[in-house]
C-alpha cells in the first residue's frame, strides 16, 4: 500500500529536479486524437443510460423505493436527453393493410422526445389494440431510433352477420367491416360459429381446385355441417360426417358428367351412398350416376 501511495504521489507531484529535459519532453507531447472527446462523451452517455435503466430496478428489488423515485427518473430522462439521447427516427415495419394514420396516432412519438421516456410496454399495448395488428415488437436502437415491427392479421373470409359483412382473420377474429371492396373475392360464410370453423372448410374446398373456383358462399348449419352456394345459384348440402369425402366424390362426378353445367338447383349429399339432385326451373332433368340413385 505504501508503494502504491508513493507512485500516486509522484504521478500527482512530479519531481521538478530533472529540469529542462522533462519540460522539453512535455512541450513536445502530441495533442489527443480527435476521436477521444466524442468517445468519452459516448461512454458517458452509455454509463448514464445504464445507471438510469438499472437504478429503478435495483431500487425496487432492494425495497428502497420512495416517493421521489418518479421525480428522480424524470430528471434522469431530462439529463440523458440533454446528452443526445432523443428520438430522431421511428422505423415502422410490417404495415400493409393497417391505416398509417391509425398507427401514427397509436405511436404518439415525435422527433426530439427523450428516448428513455418511451414506455415500450405501453406502446405495445396501444398497437395491438388496432384492428389490423395481431402483434407488435418495439425496441430501442441507441442513441436515437425506435424500431416498430407489427404483424398484421391475415384475411381469411367475409363473415355475414345480421345483414352486415365483416372481414375475419385466420384465427376467427373480426377485423373490420369497412373498406371490404378489395376483399370481394374471399369466400362469404354465414353462421355464429362460421369464422372458427372456416379454416377446416377452406382446406377441404382447396383440395379440389377446379371445384373450389365455383364456391361463392357457405352456411354453417347448427354448428354441425355446411351448405355451399356455387356459381349459377347451385346449392350443395354436405353431410355432417366426412364432408371431405363427399366433396371429393362431387368433384369426380362433375369431371365425368359435367354435373354443374346441367340445369341443377340443388345437390343433396347428406345421405350415405346417395346423391339427390333437384332440377332447375327449365325442366325435370335428372342425372343417373352409376351405382347411385338420383
Amino acid at each position: 500500500m505504501r508503494k502504491l501511495m508513493e507512485i500516486l504521489h509522484k504521478a500527482r507531484y512530479p519531481d521538478t529536479s530533472t529540469g529542462k529535459k522533462k519540460g522539453a519532453r512535455a512541450a513536445r507531447k502530441k495533442p489527443a486524437p480527435k476521436w477521444v472527446r466524442p468517445a468519452i462523451k459516448s461512454g458517458m452517455i452509455v454509463a448514464i443510460a445504464a445507471v438510469a435503466i438499472g437504478a429503478p430496478t435495483w431500487l425496487w428489488q432492494s425495497g428502497t423505493v420512495t416517493r421521489g423515485l418518479e421525480s428522480l427518473w424524470q430528471k434522469t430522462i431530462t439529463q440523458t436527453a440533454d446528452l443526445g439521447l432523443t428520438i430522431d427516427n421511428v422505423v415502422l415495419r410490417g404495415r400493409r393493410h393497417a391505416s398509417r394514420r391509425d398507427v401514427i396516432r397509436a405511436v404518439r412519438l415525435k422527433r426530439g422526445d427523450p428516448i428513455l421516456g418511451v414506455d415500450i410496454n405501453d406502446l405495445h399495448g396501444r398497437l395491438v389494440k388496432l384492428p389490423w395488428v395481431r402483434d407488435a415488437i418495439v425496441t430501442r436502437h441507441w442513441p436515437d431510433t425506435i424500431d416498430i415491427r407489427i404483424t398484421e392479421r391475415q384475411p381469411m373470409v367475409l363473415w355475414q352477420r345480421k345483414g352486415r359483412l365483416y372481414l375475419v382473420d385466420t384465427n376467427g377474429v373480426a377485423i373490420t367491416s369497412k373498406g371490404l371492396g378489395r376483399f370481394r373475392d374471399l369466400l362469404i360464410v354465414v353462421g355464429n360459429e362460421a369464422p372458427k370453423a372456416a379454416p377446416t372448410l377452406l382446406a377441404m374446398i382447396a383440395s379440389e381446385p377446379a371445384l373450389a373456383r365455383q364456391v361463392t358462399a357457405a352456411t354453417l348449419i347448427g354448428k354441425r355441417r355446411w351448405n355451399l352456394k356455387l356459381k349459377g345459384g347451385i346449392k350443395v348440402r354436405l353431410p355432417e360426417r366426412d364432408p371431405h369425402k363427399a366433396w371429393q366424390r362431387l368433384a369426380r362426378l362433375n369431371a365425368k358428367h359435367k354435373l354443374l353445367a346441367r340445369d341443377v338447383r340443388m345437390i343433396d349429399m347428406r345421405l350415405p351412398n346417395r346423391l339427390l339432385i333437384r332440377p332447375g326451373v327449365l325442366g325435370s332433368q335428372t342425372t343417373r350416376v352409376k351405382g347411385q340413385r338420383t
